[in-house]
């Protein structure tokens, strides 16, 4: 074996070893580096301006960051802490009003039909004649908050990693504000692709990025509007907070914002506001949810041009993996992937020899 070929050999043991101890390094800390790149590429062009317009690139940083912070991280957070607050509140109530007796009538036969015909269909498959609808729900209520009680460590222990987290995202998002140009001219020196097709991957990275979150945003935007009017309409309490939450969770694949309106259409049925259940229901199905089928093809399709179905597994796949942020990083991954078996069949394929002119004569 010639010698050049074992120093290229122990070369690429070397880096691929060096890559592996790098990346469990990063490990513990993908999450907030990710959302530090998704934030520093959705607020590039604002950044851009500010830079033209202050030529201390540290200052310039600093104001993107800030902004990040105003736009972006205090609003999520504020949400996050009134949805909290809402939920607790929702669930006192609940608890409440069942062990004072305040909505046991509710659950007493002939005050709820549906509740009756549900229960009628279930005898047919099961004994319920010692079912004690109200004494079960009670019981599972105060075995909820024994629960959350003896999770009350690990709650604050989440919140503080939260903390850190976010922190961590700032300080990061400062520095690809500032160093990011310069960084991104070392990362396509060091693949070992020329140099117009580490622009091309890096290009169809970034074109993937915007066109998820723009999508996801307008998506969320229409969603969570859509959401908040149908909770104001039917008389819901904070339609505004639960407008926001679904604007959130309109970012998760399936379930999307129907994990919010959905429960609320059951427990306004269950409550016998019967019309104003089936009015958020029939709206939730046929109005919040055709959006996503409508907006989202059509920006992320439009811009990507990559079949929904590979995207929409690769979001599901991009949650399992990485968390929230999956669902930006999934299709990232999937675009990666595609321009590389691209750039590889390009070059794998013969060069075509142009026909030689045919003679004139």
């Amino acid at each position: 074996m010639k010698r050049e070929t074992i120093q290229s050999a122990f070369l690429i043991a070397l880096i691929i070893g060096a890559g592996y101890l790098f990346f469990r390094m990063l490990a513990p800390f993908l999450s907030p580096i990710m959302w530090a790149i998704v934030l520093v590429i959705l607020f590039q062009p604002i950044h851009r301006r500010m830079s033209r317009r202050v030529r201390n690139v540290d200052v310039a940083a600093l104001l993107s960051c800030l902004l990040v912070l105003a736009v972006v991280i205090v609003p999520a957070t504020l949400i996050v802490m009134g949805l909290i607050g809402e939920l607790i509140a929702t669930y006192r109530l609940i608890e409440e009003r069942f062990a004072s007796g305040a909505w046991a009538f509710r659950l007493e036969p002939g005050r709820n039909r549906i509740l009756e015909r549900s229960l009628s269909w279930l005898t047919q498959y099961a004994d319920l004649s010692e079912l004690n609808l109200h004494a079960f729900i009670l019981n599972n209520l105060q075995r909820l908050s024994g629960y959350l009680a003896a999770r009350s460590a690990e709650v604050v222990k989440q919140f503080s990693s939260f903390v850190f987290n976010t922190g961590l995202a700032i300080f990061t998002t400062y520095f690809l504000f500032r160093d990011g140009p310069a960084l991104m001219v070392r990362l396509k020196r060091a693949i070992p692709l020329p140099e117009s097709e580490a622009e091309e991957v890096f290009k169809r990275m970034q074109e993937m990025i915007q066109a998820t979150l723009y999508g996801g945003i307008a998506v969320a935007l229409a969603q969570g509007a859509l959401g908040g009017i149908a909770f104001w309409i039917v008389g819901l309490p904070s339609p505004l907070i639960w407008g926001a939450v679904m604007f959130f969770f309109s970012f998760l694949p399936v379930v999307g914002a129907a994990i919010i309106w959905a429960p609320a259409a059951i427990v306004l049925i269950a409550q016998g506001s019967f019309g104003k259940g089936l009015f958020v229901l029939l709206w939730g199905a046929l109005v919040i949810s055709t959006v996503d089928n409508i907006i989202r093809p059509w920006v992320i399709g439009g811009r990507t041009r990559l079949p929904m179905l590979l995207i929409f597994f690769s979001v599901l796949g991009g949650v399992k993996l990485f968390g929230f942020i999956g669902v930006v990083m999934g299709p990232v991954v999937l675009s990666v992937a595609l321009t590389l078996c691209e750039i590889f069949r390009r070059q794998m394929s013969p060069p075509r020899v142009p026909e030689a002119p045919a003679d004139a004569s």
